[in-house]
């Protein structure tokens, strides 16, 4: 297996286990349920972002919006994950049933903790921390085998852009030794309305694409000042995994990875 160098990624990872429930059953979730097109769309991404037997990542650090620390990023420190975390509530019997057991990666994990550090972030290693959902329901549908090594990583409940974007700037080195660091969170995630959401993840998305690594860092440290910026993070739990990553990304391209889904799932590589 050759790990070439990997793209930093952001998820929109869905409403709690959504891709794995029967519309059916939740018409709520018709649109976003296990046969729709975006959980196809979630199912073949390793295809689009160049993976196959030949190159794969060597490992996959995720960071979570479902896991949120005070002061200290938690790094997970499992060499073999069993239990999950159910952490939604209302769901059909089966989805707290959902297995992903991929083994951890002790080295990773002891390597993210010293990049942090190194970089003046307060981290820890966490061995008792189960896999969230904002963790094995993307990566389910995704790695459906869960043969590729994964570590999970905390937030800050600070939620401070600029310290979320040092933390992705240290990160940074990990993707030329094969491993593929993915934010895990939401584009949108409060009560703005259909028009709003939309022009909040157009804003997003331009800026993403068209300006410098320090423009566009700009932009998102100052991402209040978007449109409907409020309305759509009332809290930005599950904006901040985009700061870590755009840290992570450094220069390279933005790319928009689905398109042809709606606004609010948007996903974004770069490389």
């Amino acid at each position: 297996m050759i790990s070439l160098k990997q793209p930093a990624v952001f998820l929109t990872h869905g409403a709690g286990p959504c891709w794995f429930v029967d519309g059916n059953d939740f018409p709520h979730f018709a649109d976003i349920d296990k046969n729709s097109a975006g959980a196809k769309w979630f199912r073949q991404l390793p295809h689009q972002l160049g993976q196959n037997e030949q190159n794969k990542p060597k490992a996959i650090l995720l960071v979570t919006a479902h896991w949120e620390t005070n002061g200290v990023v938690n790094i997970s420190a499992q060499s073999q994950h069993t239990d999950l975390y159910y952490d939604y509530g209302g769901f059909p019997k089966e989805t707290y049933e959902i297995k992903f057991q991929p083994k951890g990666d002790l080295q990773l994990s002891q390597q993210v903790f010293e990049l942090l550090q190194n970089s003046g972030i307060n981290a820890v290693l966490n061995s008792k921390r189960n896999f969230d959902h904002g963790v094995f329901i993307p990566l389910k549908l995704m790695y459906p085998n869960a043969d590729i090594p994964v570590v999970s990583m905390s937030i800050l409940n600070t939620y401070s852009p600029e310290q979320h974007i040092a933390i992705g700037k240290a990160l940074s080195p990990l993707r030329e030794q094969g491993v593929l660091i993915i934010g895990s969170g939401s584009i949108t995630h409060g009560r703005a309305s259909g028009e709003q959401s939309n022009a909040f993840v157009d804003a997003v998305t331009n800026s993403l694409q068209t300006l410098s690594e320090n423009e566009r860092q700009d932009v998102l440290i100052n991402w209040t000042k978007l449109p409907y910026a409020r309305e759509n993070h009332g809290r930005e739990d599950h904006l901040v995994p985009l700061h870590v990553i755009t840290g992570v990304a450094g220069q390279d391209r933005c790319q928009i990875l689905n398109p042809h889904l709606s606004k609010s799932l948007a996903a974004y590589s770069f490389s």
